[in-house]
C-alpha cells in the first residue's frame, strides 16, 4: 500500500537557496536612495536565511539523529524537511512568487511556487500518515487475543498515541526547534499547554508518517516500541 503513497523530492533547499541568492544580487543592485524596496529586499532576505539555516541543522543535525533512534537510512532526506515544515512559511513563496511574477528573469517557474508554498500542509499529511498507522501499529504490537484483555488494550493505545506522551517523546528526540516556520511567527507566541503538546505530537506523528512511506508497516511496527 505504501509504494502508492509517494513524493518525488523537489530540491526544497536547492530552490530556496536560488531564492535567497536572486534576492541578494537584487539587492546589493538596488540604488542606496531606494530604501523602501531596501527594506522590503532584506525582509525576505532574513526569512529566507531563517529558512535555509534550520534546513541546514536538519540535514546536519536532525536527519542523523532520527536515523540512529530508528537505525534506519532515510532514502529520501527532503520528507524528513518536509516533516518539520509550518503552514506559515507558504506566506514567503507565495510573496516571492508575486515579486518575481512580472520579471523577465524567473528564478523558479509558477510550478515550484506553489509546491514551496505547499509544504506545511504537506507536513500535516504526513501527520496525518503517522497517526493512522501508529493507531494500527500500537493495536498490532499490543494485540492479545484474549477478549477479556481489550479494555486494557484500548487503555493501553490511547496512551501510547495521546498528545502528552508524543509531545514527551518530541522532547526526549530534542526536535521541536527545528521546525521551519517563519521569523518571528505570531502564531508560536504563547502557546498553551494543550496546543503546545498537540504541536510536538504532530511533529512526531509527522515523522512516523516518513517512516511509514519509506520503509513500509512492517518496519514501523518494529519503530513502535520508540515510543513506549
Amino acid at each position: 500500500m505504501h509504494e502508492k503513497l509517494k513524493w518525488n523530492a523537489i530540491g526544497f533547499e536547492q530552490k530556496t537557496r536560488t531564492l535567497f541568492n536572486e534576492i541578494s544580487k537584487e539587492k546589493s543592485e538596488e540604488p542606496l536612495e531606494n530604501t523602501r524596496n531596501h527594506q522590503k529586499l532584506q525582509g525576505y532576505l532574513d526569512e529566507l536565511n531563517h529558512l535555509i539555516s534550520n534546513i541546514e541543522n536538519i540535514k546536519n543535525n536532525v536527519i542523523s539523529n532520527l536515523e540512529n533512534i530508528f537505525r534506519v537510512k532515510f532514502k529520501t532526506p527532503e520528507l524528513i524537511m518536509i516533516a518539520f515544515s509550518r503552514p506559515s512559511i507558504r506566506n514567503i513563496y507565495e510573496d516571492l512568487y508575486k515579486h518575481f511574477k512580472n520579471r523577465k528573469f524567473k528564478p523558479l517557474q509558477k510550478d515550484d511556487y506553489i509546491e514551496l508554498a505547499a509544504l506545511g500542509e504537506a507536513a500535516n499529511v504526513l501527520a496525518l500518515i503517522g497517526d493512522s498507522v501508529l493507531d494500527l501499529g500500537v493495536v498490532q504490537i499490543l494485540w492479545d487475543s484474549s477478549l477479556s484483555t481489550v479494555e486494557k488494550l484500548a487503555k493501553k493505545r490511547m496512551k501510547m498515541v495521546s498528545n502528552e506522551n508524543l509531545a514527551k517523546i518530541c522532547n526526549q528526540w530534542k526536535i521541536y526547534d527545528f521546525r521551519l516556520n517563519r521569523l518571528n511567527d505570531p502564531s508560536e507566541k504563547n502557546t498553551k499547554l494543550k496546543t503546545l503538546q498537540h504541536e510536538k505530537a504532530t511533529l512526531v506523528e509527522a515523522i512516523y508518517g516518513v517512516i511509514y512511506l519509506e520503509f513500509g508497516f512492517s518496519e514501523l511496527i518494529r519503530t513502535i516500541p520508540f515510543i513506549q
